[in-house]
């Protein structure tokens, strides 16, 4: 049998994941701006995307 490559892909809700953040500050006794938040998620998304291990998938 032969091997197939696979990818797995999982859909992140952006929204989700920002509140998710926010709520964890908080709990950490933090305030951070969304903008703050969303700088630093787009950096990690590019770091991540650099070292390719994400990429954009189209539908």
């Amino acid at each position: 049998m032969e091997k197939q490559d696979r990818q797995e892909v999982q859909v992140v809700d952006f929204e989700e994941l920002l509140t998710y953040i926010e709520r964890r500050l908080a709990n950490a006794g933090m305030k951070v701006g969304r903008d703050e938040i969303i700088t630093i998620l787009q950096a990690e998304e590019a770091f991540l995307m650099e070292k390719g291990l994400i990429e954009v998938v189209s539908e």
